[in-house]
């Protein structure tokens, strides 16, 4: 795991500070508690260290984790004393470099706050494919597994303004800043903004994705549900577990009809806003693609008819 200290600490903290997010993987252990039972279990990332703690509480016998070296000293701090305190190790160095301790070869289930922002905005999605590859056993489980990627349509939202150094023609000397509106944000809008329906992008199951799964380009359909001007797009994701054959449970939700978690929505705007109306059907494509140069960075590209954003991009 490569973030950088800063990062690692503020997705922590919110992490811990989001009740939505923290009851809903409470209900999970309480759950599956029985799954865990005497179970190997690898935290990939250890965001927050949550997902540590409550392994080792739900009764796995090993519990290792890599990634955040400060969450994983508060979950060693917690059992320090205990007859638990054996059970929780922290694994240090590049997951692709690692080797599991004590002779392992295989765990049992893999825990992860693995979720970005729209998913993948700076997610943990590789690294935890690479680790189900690598480590875990056939039968074995991942929490949670399930994203839904959902759009939906806006009439505005208030616009950030980034300054741009501009080199003027050669008959201009020098350079002067500009102020442009962002084209792409990530934020949180409400159900009141929402002008039309929801429409699915992508599911991924992390038991079956492939690593590629973050790079796609899909056709959407909006259906307005008011008279408007369609200003933007939100993207937001619900978050969840499925197990083989079974149905899909939601853990949360970041959408605008749910309350404000830890994991941002992304607005895509429109320079040019189009008239919507009810109950019209408004088609367009959306594409993420993965930026290789640019770790855990993603890239847009958004058309709804003549209004065209293209190739803008996040790093959450």
């Amino acid at each position: 795991m490569d973030l950088e200290k800063n990062l690692l600490r503020e997705m922590a903290d919110s992490m811990l500070n989001d009740v939505i997010s923290t009851r809903a993987y409470e209900w999970v252990f309480k759950r599956y508690e029985r799954l865990f039972k005497d179970k190997i279990v690898l935290d990939v990332g250890c965001r927050s260290g949550l997902l540590s703690l409550m392994s080792v509480e739900a009764g796995a016998v090993k519990v290792m984790a890599l990634g955040n070296r400060e969450s994983a000293e508060f979950v060693s701090k917690a059992f320090i004393g205990t007859e638990k305190e054996d059970i929780f190790e922290f694994i240090e160095g590049d997951i692709h470099e690692i080797v599991l301790p004590c002779g392992l070869k295989k765990v049992d289930i893999i825990v992860s706050e693995w979720i970005g922002h729209s998913v993948f905005v700076d997610s943990l999605f590789k690294e935890v494919i690479f680790a189900r590859e690598k480590w875990l056993v056939k039968s074995g489980f991942i929490i949670p597994n399930v994203a839904q990627l959902f759009v939906c349509g806006i009439a505005d939202h208030p616009r950030k303004t980034v300054e741009g150094n501009i080199l003027p023609q050669s008959d201009y000397p020098g350079s002067f800043m500009v102020r442009e509106p962002v084209s792409l944000m990530e934020d949180y809008v409400g159900k009141e903004q929402m002008i039309t329906e929801k429409f699915l992008l992508k599911t991924i199951d992390l038991c079956t994705a492939h690593i590629n799964d973050e790079s796609f380009r899909v056709p959407f359909r909006l259906r307005g549900l008011r008279d408007s001007q369609l200003g933007a797009v939100v993207l937001y994701s619900d978050i969840g577990l499925c197990r083989p054959k079974g149905k899909f449970r939601l853990m949360f939700s970041t959408g605008p009809k749910r309350p404000r978690t830890y994991v941002r929505q992304t607005i895509l705007f429109m320079d040019n806003p189009v008239e919507v109306a009810k109950r019209e059907l408004v088609t367009g494509d959306l594409g993420m693609y993965y930026k290789p140069d640019e770790h855990r960075e993603v890239e847009f590209s958004f058309s709804l008819g003549s209004s065209t954003v293209a190739n803008t991009w996040s790093d959450g």
